[in-house]
């Protein structure tokens, strides 16, 4: 059994989560933000295993040390408990790039919205292949004890407002505090994949790596408050393994380098704003292959391009598809660059170079979900090009 513990966050706050843009196509525009529900903060214990774990989240009248995750803010306050089952996508490095709801009970009381919430802070041991770690899926169960019925809320922190599906945007609400021997609860909203203005680039987590880990990995997670503009500040780490090697302060150092987007940096309702930010840092001299796997897509190609430079000799040929497929480098603030021809089907029509230009032109977010900068990796893009537009 291993045993994850977080630090301090804000002992009971709500948080309003807002969901992140899922991924573009090439021939769609960006749909704007969306938003989703409320949660609350209490306690995290995780027991992973090879293909599962079971995450406990008791009330936050029982938590003893440090504790961080969430809540479904009616359930919390009327002292109902829950379940929730994920399926996630569990990297080689036992981090959970994306997770899906797959049951949750009682329905309709957003304990999986809840359980998503908890992502960034899933630390889990690795399925193993014949050659070491590797990418699996695994089921995670999720268990929320109920919390102690009509709790108290802070001053200045009214109850939620509008309802949107299970859960509800929040009202306003005073920034979260931090430790205390009692439980302060407040309304916050969090931004889930939140596209980034600016982060840090690879060669400076691996220059933050901290003296005293020893060789080991590491991982953090930094909470911070996002202002109108972008920037963050009280940043506070909620998860960190292995604890007291310094990741957690060299976590927060990197932190503060952050900017989120202009169009991403107001909450709902007015809301306080927060947002996590997980940061990986590889162990000294691991000789790793950066490749993305898993972009999360912030521009894609113009469809009007792609009709202009669809291949003469295949059209020729009367070819109306085809497919060609590059390798790039990411650039730091997510553009892709050096762009080169891998393979096409059919082959030697031209599929391949007129991807090479699309390619070029398309952008993805610049921190990748398994707490990584994705500048210097190599992303392989596949374009099918189409004489003709899909009705």
């Amino acid at each position: 059994m291993t045993r994850v513990r977080g630090s301090w966050i804000a002992a009971g706050a709500l948080v309003a989560l807002v969901a992140g843009r899922p991924g573009i196509s090439s021939a769609q525009p960006t749909p704007a933000p969306d938003t989703s529900g409320a949660t609350a903060v209490s306690p995290v214990t995780v027991r992973a295993a090879r293909t599962a774990a079971t995450i406990e989240v008791p009330s936050d009248d029982s938590a003893k040390g440090h504790w961080a995750s969430a809540w479904p803010v009616a359930a919390y306050r009327n002292g109902v408990g829950g379940h929730a089952d994920l399926s996630c996508d569990i990297d080689r490095h036992g981090l959970a790039e994306r997770c899906r709801v797959i049951s949750e009970t009682p329905p309709g009381q957003g304990f999986g919205a809840a359980a998503l919430a908890l992502r960034p802070t899933f630390k889990l041991n690795p399925a193993m292949g014949p050659d070491g770690p590797i990418d699996a899926v695994m089921t995670i169960a999720v268990d929320f004890k109920p919390p102690r019925a009509n709790a108290d809320w802070a001053a200045g922190t009214g109850p939620a407002a509008a309802s949107k599906g299970p859960l509800s945007n929040g009202g306003g609400a005073d920034a979260p505090r931090v430790g205390g021997p009692e439980p302060v609860r407040h309304l916050i909203s969090m931004l889930d994949n939140p596209e980034w203005a600016n982060t840090v680039g690879y060669d400076e987590v691996i220059a933050a790596y901290p003296a005293r880990a020893a060789g080991a990995e590491g991982y953090a997670v930094a909470h911070c408050e996002v202002h109108h503009d972008g920037a963050l500040s009280l940043c506070q780490i909620i998860k960190e393994d292995p604890e007291n090697r310094g990741f957690g302060e060299a976590a927060l150092r990197l932190a503060a380098r952050f900017r989120v987007a202009p169009e991403w940096s107001r909450a709902p309702q007015h809301a306080d704003l927060w947002v996590d930010i997980p940061i990986r840092f590889p162990a000294p001299g691991a000789s790793e292959k950066r490749i993305v796997r898993d972009p999360h897509w912030l521009a894609g190609f113009d469809p009007g391009q792609a009709l202009k430079i669809f291949p003469r000799e295949a059209a020729d040929a009367g070819l109306t598809t085809g497919l060609g497929v590059v390798d790039c480098q990411v650039a730091r603030d997510g553009a892709l660059t050096a762009c080169s021809p891998a393979r096409a089907d059919p082959e030697g029509l031209g599929f391949a170079e007129a991807a090479v230009v699309l390619a070029s032109t398309m952008r993805i977010n610049p921190w990748l979900r398994d707490g990584e900068p994705a500048d210097g990796a190599v992303i392989r893009v596949p374009i099918r090009l189409n004489l003709k537009p899909r009705p």
